[in-house]
């Protein structure tokens, strides 16, 4: 629905809704003239008028209804179990929430702590790091017993006789 029709509509429901007050005598002084004067210079505000004031004749003219007590004390009843039925669904809805905001808490928790867990995990320093950095020598540490002193070792180093088996080690 575009903006104007809205509009325009709005403007009739005020005219129906100030006509029907003036027809029931709901209207003061001033808002009795303000109408008065719309039905003498505005024809299509009269012709509302007019088709109002016949359907009110027509209301007038119907018979009224007899209501007993029973009615009323149905129709409260009735009016009871409503206003409970919406009291029950604001409350399950009230409780809904809460328990939804409690779950999303505890996930946003155990999500936030397995990531924690993780990060430390990946990225942490580990203890067996330097003890697997150190393999080589450890598997060879019977040879090393053997040498008489550094020279020889760094000499061994140079020649890479031992390279091929360290590479299959580290990688």
């Amino acid at each position: 629905m575009t903006k104007e029709k809205r509009t325009r509509q709005q403007k009739i429901q005020a005219i129906h809704e100030e006509i029907v007050a003036y027809l029931d005598g709901e209207l003061d002084v001033e808002q009795t003239q303000r109408v008065e004067d719309r039905l003498t210079r505005r024809p299509d505000y009269q012709r509302r008028f007019q088709q109002m004031q016949q359907a009110w004749d027509m209301l007038d003219s119907l018979p009224e209804a007899q209501v007993d007590e029973s009615f009323s004390t149905s129709t409260l009843e009735m009016v009871a179990v409503a206003a409970e039925e919406k009291w029950q669904q604001v409350q399950t809805s009230a409780a809904g929430r809460a328990r939804r905001t409690r779950l999303f808490g505890m996930g946003l928790t155990l999500a936030s702590a397995a990531a924690g867990f993780l990060l430390a995990f990946c990225w942490g320093p580990r203890a067996n790091d330097g003890w697997l950095r150190d393999l080589p020598v450890i598997e060879n540490v019977d040879l090393y017993l053997h040498a008489d002193n550094l020279d020889f070792l760094q000499t061994l180093h140079q020649e890479a006789i031992f390279a091929e088996e360290e590479a299959s080690h580290v990688g």
